[in-house]
């Protein structure tokens, strides 16, 4: 058995019915044995983008049935902001802490990740975190130790 934090993307992939490989993925996720995880800012981005109050106790429900992550202290701060300033060095331009927090959260607890998420796959291609993509949603693994080209969100 696995554990697997699904990341907002995966979310509104599912939530919106976008047939995607991440939404059939987080679908068989759902209904099989493997831990699913979620962590404090997806639970917020995610209830964040919900227009209709329709649902949302259910959606609720859900979440409360998977395993909360939270940080072990400052160290994953520290550790995020390390990662994000390396890939900087080397060109590269995460477009938000939250993935970096998300990304080394999934780090430290040893989880897969579950993202439709550009920044997510430099994340995990960069070599600097333990950590790769949920192989169920299709997601190549980027190679990325040293740029080849200088990625800005633009």
């Amino acid at each position: 058995m696995s554990k697997v934090l699904i990341d907002t993307s995966a979310w509104v992939d599912f939530f919106n019915d976008y047939p995607t490989a991440h939404s059939r993925a987080l679908a068989e996720l759902i209904r099989g044995e493997d831990d699913l995880c979620t962590c404090g800012v997806v639970v917020a981005e995610v209830f964040q983008g919900l227009r209709r109050k329709k649902g949302r106790g259910e959606i609720a429900d859900l979440f409360r049935e998977l395993t909360f992550l939270e940080a072990d202290g400052i160290d994953l701060y520290l550790r995020a902001a390390e990662v994000y300033r390396e890939l900087r060095r080397r060109g590269f331009t995460i477009r938000s802490t939250i993935d970096c927090l998300i990304a080394v959260l999934a780090e430290q607890h040893g989880c897969y990740l579950l993202a439709r998420d550009r920044d997510m796959e430099i994340l995990v291609g960069s070599g600097f975190l333990d950590v790769r993509l949920w192989p169920g949603a299709g997601s190549p693994e980027l190679e990325i130790h040293e740029p080849v080209a200088r990625y800005d969100a633009g």
